[in-house]
């Protein structure tokens, strides 16, 4: 036996075989670690191992997971005992055959060894039973096989004995193997929850692969569940298992956080290399086994081609051994392959995971700049929506990619290196040509990687500005139809893409230059080489060089490729963290204003106070000398408010009323002095002008996640105190109604009074209110400050209220402050102001509505806050408002196909097709050439082509004259190269044509959608499509159709060219067919489920940040951070769950696939061996091989790939069928150019209006008439239906039945546009846009400047804005941002300065002066009389003494007319509606007056 095993090892190990040696070094290491684990080493050596070791441990470990654990596994007795018997049995065998040997003589050393070795195992089994796979002894088992092995190969002759022995030696060995594999690979689960194999997949359950042995880990086989259920029907969101708690980015960002907590200076790069490092030295360490090993089957190609040369049945034999051998190769590529995607897909999760939540929490705790502009051209403006969730879905995406692909940049340079190391063993010095090839490459490569990236960035900026302008007109897109403009805005979106697809072109045209350039390398690097080699050095070019060659020189192009594309990528994701970091580095708000910062401080002495010292504050803490920005400043504010009282502030339009709340929260820039107030443990509330409320139940809203829970009695008496129960009474679903986006379901009565309860019902000690009073009639805030501000929820807590209802509130109220100007006109006890006679002088200047002062904090919601409600409260309630995201099902239907096909152009998939077709001629034809060249210089050769007259039967041999040759190979090669970039420039223009025309189509049918499609849909919803789907069209889409289409050819042409050559494989191939084809549908069913559930469970994640992004003073305000950052994880978890299984079931079929390729490879070449064909055929069969092993692999995953890669077309498609509004323009109905004319009437005849067809009438059957230039005002309860009036006069809701005549012009008739354009609304809700005073008032510049200062002086503007006239700031240029930088009087008078500069003749006012103080409105009521004369003018308004003096006025109730006449004549008539109203409202003695004017 030994001197069979010496001539292996003689030289190197002094006659000891490898079965000794091998497996004695195993044991004594594994002797070495037992005693080691049982010794207490000295701390030096801990420490110096536990920093060496840092990098190959796992970050997340069971410490950092929210238990509980399950360390309770059922004991797998059977198991340790097998293994026990396994090891004695073998033992005893070895120590049987150690005294056989002795006894004979014979060598004896490995079976002592090998007896020594299996009895310790025994006893360390015995000693203590392996929770997990003892690896090491594995391994000792798997030397006994390899030395098994090696002495069969050693035989010289193939006795029965010797084969038997060493089948028994294998068996035993193999056994212990795989019954060792069959134990967890880890001893504590970490969770109760984790699934078992025969487990139906629920997302209650954690993955299964906490739960997997040795063995399904390496097949991925505890996968399959999912796959067998996703067979049997369609998977659901509850069917795909919860994450793993080593991957929930809960644990993921606690971890992140305790590490900047200790290392603060460390950068966030740094951080990511740091919690990854064992992922990214294991992923180096896997690809540097494939890009050593993968050189293996090049070299054993040469060896079986050589071998073919001159075929003798030993040739034969080496070359089937080696054949055998790169089967072994190929196999462990697959399984190593496994290993490496699985800790890539680990690190791309986490990092892609840590910088979502470390973008979310920075999101929570900065200061909410959305009024900054940008001061210069270069400066980026702070992140706002658009650029956050830009930031989110693509730059957070580029950095994670690149920690995918780390390994490869490393090994790209030793594939190279060894490539070429083995060219020059090939082809000696002729190799020197073809790195010089490469090397040119690269010197043309650089000035095109350094353009690049320039227009990278300039592409990012573009990209953004086109999101920010897609966001803008989404948000406002009510407010855009009012007016008519939506088109135009449109076209400004259109333009921003256009900008954005500018760059692209220019991308794509350096890109197209690079791809060509090192596609088209290796075939010039062939070409050098050969040219040298054949012509230089006179050598032949025998078919094994030739194909070895062309094998490295492929080899070579990936690594090649992909070094420019990397080393592009690294540059990109440069940029990309230099984005996030910028951000992570903007502003925050102050330590004590944010609850993340306070958390772990609650051991700090509460502050007593509430108020302020000395502190002076302005907006976003702009630079100085910003003349447009530093205008407004608040304070020096020194005040303390008593505790346990009611505070009020008062002050006119613009005097920083709302500022100084915010101020005290923390969101306005200190510049000096302190702040005293208490954030913490929940103790502040805050109710803001502009109220904010979630896209959730009322219920939901009004309990805000509070620490009470729902406590029934509270909450009911909160509700009776706000006076919601009537309005709850008439939802049918009543307080588990859903609150629309924005609240858009809701009037802003209701909106107010929910923000109200919302901060009543809290745990909250102060409570600062901003002016609730003023969206809700005189009846109602009596009822409000009686049972909520001074009963028995008021008790003990300090309330600050901001208000103009001053005499309602001076009774309960201890302390006032009027603010002038941003600073303190006087404050004190309520009994100073009226000793000294204040109150008469504050109720003369302040009526019962108020105005909120300069915020960069309070973003307006959409307007026409009146839409839905009031309908609302008279009829059913839909009780799902918002439905579920629409998942597809099945396969991607064939209209979304074609949909793309011809957006990109069906000549340019004819001609993809054509160049596609031709490139696969061109590559078979050149490999056939090759062969026949290699064949050509032995004239014996045997033929292996068909018989037929080739182009190079008349050349001479190659040896003779070898030019014509390289000719003919040069042609092919120019042919190959401009077929390829005809291929990539077709693809980048298809792709660009795609783009352009389905983000216009998209556009355009969502701009034209009716707003009743806005209030059921979130916006975050449609702003996906606009983010990752859009994306995806625009980038990966027509790669992986082009991806697809190739490995249909390749599988075709490869399989083709096999059968033609050796015709008897075709049975066998068709039963490796069948095998694909049997494991791949319920891989793609599983995959497409997953993908499609991934896509739609993203929406959510973002139409949550928006929502945030636009209540973020309110969740500080309440120090809800926590929460909102928990709901954030529990999104992004959900939507991870789904990207990790379907990558868990990428690797189930890859795996199975690499392996069935590697079979296939194996039987192709013994075919061609033994079927004895010729070297040339062989290579081309070999070669033939792999590429149909590689295509099969890749087919189905790329066929998988382009479905999902469609369903990103599919919900673009979605959209493009919903529902249209009226035409815009309809060219045979225009109104003539004066309509409508001041001498025109408005009729409505019996009008019927519901807000959709399963809804009840809002307006029932109601007619009348105004007269030419009336004054009309228009009153009635919440829900009468007074809003719904208005919008049915611009159709944004069609009436059910009859119709509305403007000046002889049924407008069911006209286009939207030219109706919308001729009627002008003044809104509650206000929208403005980023830009300037000037871009606000006249959007399309159709007025001089002139005529804009008129319009701004005759609506009291210029006077307001005094304050910046005085800094030499006040311009048409002032910059307006879309949340701040005015206050809301201020924004409701540029409203209505906008309308008045339409110069339309009607007029519709709804609440549009409801912030203006009341001193300011009678002005505006003068100016509405005198500029508006001739117009027709209907308001609706809650303040009466606005409309007292109108012509006439109606009065609405459920949707009837139950009152119209002029206001004498109803005042006078007893019990009438009116009157009523009058008789409740504070002003009914100046109302009752005007009987007698």
């Amino acid at each position: 036996m030994h001197s069979a095993q010496e001539p292996w090892f003689s030289g190197q190990l002094h006659n000891v075989p490898f079965g000794t040696w091998c497996p004695a070094a195993i044991i004594i290491l594994v002797i070495v670690t037992d005693f080691l684990a049982r010794r207490q080493l000295p701390k030096f050596i801990q420490s110096a191992w536990t920093a060496l070791s840092a990098p190959f441990r796992n970050f997340i470990t069971l410490d950092d997971v929210e238990g509980p654990f399950d360390d309770d596994f059922p004991k797998q007795v059977w198991i340790n005992r097998t293994l026990v018997s396994i090891a004695l049995v073998s033992s005893i065998g070895w120590l049987a055959y150690f005294g056989y040997a002795f006894v004979l003589r014979e060598a004896w050393t490995d079976a002592l060894v090998a007896s020594i070795a299996w009895f310790y195992t025994t006893l360390r089994l015995l000693s203590r039973a392996p929770p997990t796979p003892p690896y090491l002894l594995i391994l000792f088992a798997v030397s006994q096989i390899a030395a098994a092995c090696i002495y069969y190969f050693s035989l010289t002759d193939y006795d029965a004995g010797p084969i038997i022995t060493i089948l028994v030696r294998i068996i035993i060995s193999a056994s212990f193997v795989y019954v060792a594999g069959l134990l967890p690979l880890q001893a504590v689960r970490p969770a109760l929850n984790v699934a078992n194999s025969g487990d139906i997949p629920s997302s209650n359950i954690s993955s299964p692969e906490d739960n997997a042995n040795l063995w399904s880990w390496c097949t991925v086989s505890f996968v399959e569940p999912i796959l067998d259920l996703a067979w049997k029907r369609t998977l659901n969101e509850a069917d795909v298992w919860c994450l793993s708690p080593f991957f929930r980015h809960k644990n993921l960002f606690n971890k992140c956080l305790d590490y900047r907590s200790r290392y603060p200076t460390h950068s966030l790069l740094r951080f990511l290399l740091v919690s990854n490092s064992l992922d990214l030295l294991l992923n180096l360490v896997l690809e540097m086994w494939g890009a050593v090993v993968g050189f293996v089957p090049a070299y054993a190609l040469r060896m079986i081609l050589s071998s073919l040369d001159n075929p003798t049945p030993d040739s034969v034999s080496t070359a089937k051994y080696w054949a055998f051998l790169t089967f072994v190769a190929h196999l462990s590529f697959a399984q190593v392959d496994l290993f490496k995607n699985w800790h890539t897909r680990r690190c791309y999760e986490r990092t892609r995971g840590q910088l979502f939540c470390a973008l979310h929490y920075k999101a929570l705790r900065r200061r909410d700049i959305s009024g900054k502009i940008a001061s210069g051209e270069d400066e980026e403006g702070s992140a706002d929506l658009g650029k956050i969730v830009n930031l989110m879905q693509g730059d957070a995406y580029a950095v994670a990619q690149r920690f995918w692909d780390f390994a490869a940049i490393f090994s790209s340079p030793v594939r190279l290196v060894i490539a070429l190391i083995f060219l020059y063993r090939i082809l000696g010095w002729s190799a020197i040509s073809g790195v010089a090839v490469i090397l040119f490459a690269y010197i043309l490569n650089y000035p095109l990687a350094t353009y690049s990236i320039k227009i990278t960035r300039a592409s990012w900026k573009a990209k953004d500005k086109r999101m920010n302008v897609v966001n803008e007109l989404l948000q406002n897109i009510r407010f855009l139809k009012f007016y008519g403009w939506e088109n135009q805005w449109a076209r400004t979106a259109h333009q921003a893409r256009k900008e954005e697809l500018d760059w692209r072109i220019k991308e794509n045209v350096v890109d197209t230059i690079i791809s060509f350039i090192w596609t088209w390398i290796p075939s010039a690097t062939a070409l050098a080489t050969f040219s040298w080699y054949t012509l230089g050095e006179q050598e032949q070019l025998t078919v094994s060089r030739a194909f070895t060659a062309v094998a490295l020189f492929s080899q070579l192009q990936e690594p090649m490729t992909a070094l420019p594309g990397q080393f592009f990528a690294v540059l990109h994701a440069y940029v990309s963290m230099q984005r996030i970091e910028g951000l992570l580095a903007e502003q925050e708000v102050p330590e004590w204003a944010s609850s993340l910062s306070t958390m772990d401080t609650d051991s700090e002495v509460d502050c007593p106070d509430i108020g302020f010292n000395n502190a002076t504050f302005e907006w976003h803490g702009v630079r100085q000398g910003s003349m447009t920005e530093s205008c407004f400043q608040l304070g020096p504010l020194d005040i303390k408010f008593p505790k346990g009282k009611l505070s009020l502030i008062s002050g006119a339009t613009g005097a920083g009323k709302s500022a100084m709340l915010t101020a005290l929260l923390g969101e306005m820039h200190c510049l000096s002095g302190d702040v005293f107030i208490n954030k913490k443990r929940h103790q502040v509330a805050y109710c803001a002008q502009t109220p904010w409320l979630e896209h959730a139940t009322i219920r939901d809203n009004i309990i805000f996640g509070s620490k009470l829970g729902f406590d029934e009695e509270r909450y009911h008496t909160v509700v009776e105190a706000c006076a919601l129960e009537r309005d709850l009474g008439v939802f049918e679903a009543g307080d588990m109604t859903e609150i629309g986006e924005k609240g858009i379901t809701l009037s802003g009565g209701q909106r107010a009074r929910i923000a109200l309860a919302r901060a009543m019902y809290s745990e909250a000690t102060c409570i600062l209110l901003d002016d609730p009073l003023a969206a809700v009639d005189m009846h109602t805030a009596q009822h409000i400050v009686q049972h909520c501000l001074s009963g028995e929820l008021a008790r003990d807590r300090t309330v600050i209220l901001v208000t103009h209802h001053i005499s309602l509130c001076l009774p309960i109220a201890s302390y006032v402050v009027e603010l002038s100007r941003g600073g303190i006109a006087r404050a004190g006890d309520k009994e100073e102001f009226q000793d000294i006679g204040e109150i008469d002088a504050l109720n003369e200047v302040d009526d019962e509505e108020t105005e909120v002062a300069t915020s960069g904090t309070q973003t307006p919601d959409d307007v026409a806050e009146d839409v839905l409600p009031k309908q609302r409260s008279t009829s059913q309630i839909v009780k799902k408002l918002v439905e579920t995201e629409v998942r597809a099902e099945g396969r991607v239907p064939f209209r979304t196909y074609w949909v793309y096909i011809k957006a990109a152009g069906l000549m340019s998939w004819a001609l993809t097709l054509v160049l596609m077709l031709m490139i696969r001629m061109i590559n078979i034809g050149n490999q056939v050439f090759l062969a026949k060249w290699g064949e050509a210089y032995d004239v014996s050769a045997s033929v292996f082509l068909p018989n037929v007259k080739y182009p190079w039967d008349d050349l001479p041999p190659p040896d003779v004259n070898v030019k014509p040759w390289l000719l003919i190979y040069l042609y092919i090669s120019i042919a190959g190269a401009f077929s390829v970039l005809a291929y990539i420039s077709l693809g980048y223009y298809a792709s660009l044509q795609a783009s352009r025309s389905l983000f216009l189509r998209l556009l355009e049918r969502l701009t034209r959608a009716p707003a009743r499609f806005f209030d059921t849909t979130p916006i975050g919803r449609i702003l996906n499509r606009f983010t990752t789907d859009i994306n995806t069209i625009d980038g990966a889409l027509q790669a992986s159709a082009r991806a697809a289409l190739s490995g249909v050819l390749n599988f075709l042409a490869s399989f083709t060219v096999i059968i033609v050559i050796i015709p008897a494989l075709a049975p066998f191939a068709l039963v490796i067919a069948w095998l694909y084809i049997r494991i791949a549908p319920r891989f793609v069913q599983a995959q497409r489920d997953l993908r499609r559930l991934e896509s739609v469970s993203l929406s959510p994640a973002f139409a949550g940040f928006d929502e945030l992004l636009r209540g973020l003073s309110h969740v500080r305000a309440f120090a809800m951070e926590s929460r909102y950052q928990d709901r954030f994880y529990e999104k992004v978890d959900r939507f991870q769950s789904f990207d990790h299984v379907y990558w868990l079931v990428n690797g189930w079929l890859r795996w199975r696939y690499d392996c069935l390729g590697s079979v296939v490879v194996y039987l192709t070449t013994l075919f061609a061996l033994s079927q004895g064909v010729s070297n040339g055929s062989a290579a081309v069969v070999i070669v033939q091989a792999g590429i149909f092993a590689e295509a099969s692999r890749q087919l189905v995953r790329v066929l998988a790939q382009l479905e999902l890669d469609f369903n990103a077309v599919e919900r673009v498609v979605e959209y493009l069928g919903v529902p249209q509004e009226a035409p815009a323009i309809i060219e045979k109905n225009r109104p003539p150019a004066y309509w409508p004319s001041s001498d025109g009437q408005l009729v409505a005849e019996n009008l019927v209006v519901r807000y959709s067809s399963d809804l009840p009438d809002v307006l029932k059957n109601i007619s009348f008439v105004v007269q030419p230039s009336e004054k009309i005002g228009v009153v009635g309860r919440t829900g009468s239906g007074k809003s719904t009036l208005a919008l049915s006069l611009l159709r944004m809701i069609e009436a059910s039945a009859g119709r509305i005549i403007i000046d002889g012009i049924d407008i069911s008739t006209i286009g939207l546009e030219d109706l919308r354009s001729r009627i002008t609304i003044v809104s509650q809700d206000v929208s403005l846009f980023s830009g300037t005073l000037r871009s606000n008032l006249d959007p399309f510049e159709e007025h001089t400047d002139q005529e804009c200062w008129d319009v701004l002086e005759r609506c009291h503007l210029t006077r307001l804005l005094s304050r910046a006239i005085e800094k030499g700031g006040f311009t048409l240029e002032m910059p307006i941002s879309q949340g701040g930088s005015l206050s809301a009087g201020e924004r409701q008078l540029v409203a209505l300065a906008r309308a008045v500069l339409r110069k339309t003749n009607i007029i519709i006012m709804d609440e549009a002066t409801s912030q203006i103080d009341s001193r300011l409105d009678d002005q505006i009521q003068t100016t509405i009389r005198e500029e508006l004369s001739s117009a027709l003018v209907i308001t609706i308004a809650h303040r009466l003494k606005t409309i007292i003096d109108y012509d006439r006025i109606l009065v609405l109730d459920a949707g009837e007319i139950i009152e119209f006449d002029e206001p004498k004549v109803l005042l006078a008539k007893v019990g009438g509606a009116f009157r009523e109203m009058c008789r409740k409202s504070a002003d009914w003695p100046q109302l009752f007056a005007s009987i007698d004017r």
